[in-house]
């Protein structure tokens, strides 16, 4: 944890050092696929310069990560997922819901990961989670609301079509938001801020590693579009669409929002 959030803080000096009218200038194509902004470029090299010094100082692992993709200090058994910045889009608009999302596995499977931490790069919150540990919000263990319904429900991969078609399903629910970060709205329905999440379009290990394992130290409800319990390979290929309850009784509506948004972009 103590390597993660110095990370962290090297990334977030790092975004805080790019003018804002130069923070979504296009530098190429990452190697998760989408295009690479001059601020995902330079948390990332940030990130990486850490972890570079935490390997030159005995640590072993490997890095998947959005832009540079695989690469090996040494292997060892670990692996460190990041994605500099979930969120590039928010950051490109002056928008302020983006995060730098770390996380740490001892095993090969998303159910394998043991450290997250998220920092939300827009408001300086560090959420932390350890296995078998719980959740800290700042430093401080987490404090969730209280749970009386389906009232805020946060949609990610919303575009036009998934968005109308996943609807019908969600129609009970009091608002529907959007953040355009994954990773802090998988965090904010753990920390009970949000009811319930519906990803219409398949996320990334990058973009969820480190929020599901806040997710489930927080106790809510992890599953894919058909109610089972989500779990994937660690590695840059994986794609999964996934929703996030807080309480069973909303699994039902929330996957079948997450089938019919991801129906609606196979058309």
């Amino acid at each position: 944890m103590e390597v993660l959030t110095r990370a962290a803080d090297r990334a977030g000096d790092a975004v805080a050092a790019i003018a804002p009218h130069e923070r979504g200038t296009e530098v190429g194509r990452g190697q998760g696929g989408d295009t690479t902004l001059v601020i995902d470029r330079d948390a990332e090299a940030a990130i990486i310069g850490v972890l570079e010094q935490a390997h030159a100082g005995g640590m072993r692992f490997d890095l998947i990560s959005e832009e540079v993709g695989e690469r090996s200090f040494g292997g060892g058994g670990a692996l460190v997922v990041v994605d500099p910045i979930d969120g590039s889009r928010n950051a490109r608009r002056g928008l302020p819901e983006f995060a730098v999302s770390l996380a740490v596995t001892d095993g090969p499977r998303l159910s394998d990961v043991r450290v997250g931490l998220l920092r939300h790069l827009g408001t300086g919150e560090t959420i932390t989670a350890v296995r078998g540990e719980g959740v800290q919000v700042n430093g401080a263990p987490m404090r969730t609301r209280e749970y009386r319904g389906l009232w805020l429900v946060v949609v990610e991969g919303a575009s036009p079509r998934r968005l109308t078609a996943a609807m019908e399903p969600l129609a009970h629910a009091s608002r529907i938001r959007s953040l355009g970060s994954l990773a802090l709205s998988m965090a904010y329905v753990a920390l009970g801020r949000l009811d319930g999440l519906a990803v219409l379009r398949p996320g990334r290990i990058v973009d969820i590693a480190a929020a599901t394992l806040i997710a489930r130290e927080a106790g809510v409800i992890i599953t894919d579009e058909h109610g089972m319990p989500l779990d994937g390979p660690c590695d840059m290929d994986w794609r999964g669409a996934l929703a996030v309850a807080r309480v069973p009784d909303d699994v039902p509506a929330l996957t079948a929002a997450v089938r019919a948004g991801l129906e609606a972009g196979r058309r």
